[in-house]
């Protein structure tokens, strides 16, 4: 198997996983689960497994010109990513989150690489960059004004679009890391790092809402989360930065809504409106368009 074969497999057996995650998150908090406290599970079980890993491993430490840039990153992508992709789930549901967070994050990424890696950006990938613009506008509001008196799907909405610029920063940069550290190990330190500052999220969260809930859905969503979505996911993630570009590593990620749609109509029967489903799909061809 070519290796560039092996490493696109491994991206589609991420997106598969991840793809699910997000209605996995959504009945968890439909049961009364908060979502920082999901996180903080998921991110518990991850950090277990990665300090063990680093404990029986014992890689060197890290550079001290890196540490800035570790710190950076595991607050984008774990410390508050997190809050807002699991509250953008709780407000706007697993789909149209998934639209958002995964289709939006390869405009995202490209972006990033342009201004960060000065990757080159033709005419037709700025007219990408307008049709996607557009298919955000339709998904979040789903092409009436009727949107603003539900402040909660326009929040969630919002919260998508924010998680896309972290994660576009988180794949940009970390793409840099791993050309230096092992994709396992600098996962494990990330994830160390950002299980730490997710905590006090949790914890207000947590104090507001009392007395806390905690369904045998939650404990199934933290398992699924932690090893499969986290260790799992990010190990292969990453090993695919290391031979791929950033821009063809993020495209995969369009087929991720597509993944979730698909789930939450098998085990919620939840699905979208035309219109938002119209505007998924400019957001998909402004990807395409990015991508080529």
């Amino acid at each position: 198997m070519k290796q560039s074969t092996k490493l696109y497999l491994f991206l589609a057996i991420t997106i598969l996983i991840w793809g699910n995650s997000f209605v996995i998150v959504d009945i968890a908090i439909s049961d009364g689960a908060l979502p920082t406290v999901i996180a903080m599970g998921r991110w518990i079980i991850a950090s277990t497994i990665f300090g063990a890993f680093l404990l029986w491993k014992k890689p060197r430490g890290l550079d001290k010109a890196d540490v800035r840039t570790f710190v950076v990153l595991a607050f984008i992508g774990v410390g508050v990513y997190y809050v807002f992709q699991y509250y953008g789930v709780k407000l706007a549901g697993p789909a149209i989150s998934a639209i958002l967070v995964t289709l939006l994050c390869p405009i995202m990424i490209f972006l990033m690489s342009y201004l960060r890696l000065g990757e080159r950006i033709s005419a037709p990938q700025k007219l990408g960059l307008g049709i996607s613009a557009v298919g955000a506008y339709f998904v979040i509001t789903d092409g009436t004004v009727e949107f603003l008196s539900n402040w909660e799907s326009v929040l969630g909405g919002i919260f998508g679009v924010v998680c896309a610029i972290f994660w576009a920063v988180y794949t940009v940069e970390g793409k840099k890391l791993v050309k230096r550290y092992d994709p396992f190990v600098s996962t494990a330190y990330l994830a160390l790092m950002g299980t730490i500052m997710l905590a006090p999220f949790a914890a207000v969260d947590a104090g507001l809402n009392q007395p806390m809930v905690f369904p045998l859905s939650f404990f199934i969503a933290i398992l699924y989360l932690g090893v499969l979505c986290t260790v799992v996911g990010y190990v292969f993630w990453f090993r695919a930065l290391t031979g791929l570009s950033a821009s063809s590593t993020g495209a995969t990620l369009y087929f991720e809504p597509l993944v979730t749609v698909i789930f939450a109509w098998l085990i919620l029967g939840e699905g979208i409106g035309w219109v938002a489903g119209f505007g998924g799909a400019l957001v998909m061809m402004g990807v395409l368009l990015v991508s080529r």
